[in-house]
């Protein structure tokens, strides 16, 4: 699928968040006179992928072969974090750990 139009609207809704965002930032700032240099950054992009296809993607690339136990713990935890991603951080944590320990 092309995901291209929705990545668009996602940019647009992003820079429309940040832009708000920074106004209040800056009122604030003015309000309670910190003199504060105020940005706002991040919003620009968006992982709208599917989870079946980054698994495909991750299983034909462990048949490559390539023998680096550094990898394979890459590996698992960006698809343990893809498929966890509203699990609280503690979660992610411990997750991390135990694949650190297995993975050799």
């Amino acid at each position: 699928m092309d995901y291209a139009i929705t990545q668009e609207v996602l940019r647009a809704y992003g820079d429309a968040v940040k832009d708000s965002v920074k106004r209040v930032l800056r009122s604030v700032n003015i309000a309670r006179e910190d003199g504060l240099t105020i940005s706002v950054s991040g919003m620009d992009e968006f992982d709208i992928g599917d989870f079946a296809t980054d698994l495909s993607d991750a299983e034909g690339f462990m048949r490559i072969g390539i023998n680096s136990p550094t990898l394979k713990r890459q590996i698992f935890k960006r698809l343990a974090f893809k498929y966890l991603s509203d699990a609280r951080q503690q979660v992610k944590d411990q997750i991390a750990r135990e694949i650190d320990d297995q993975v050799s």
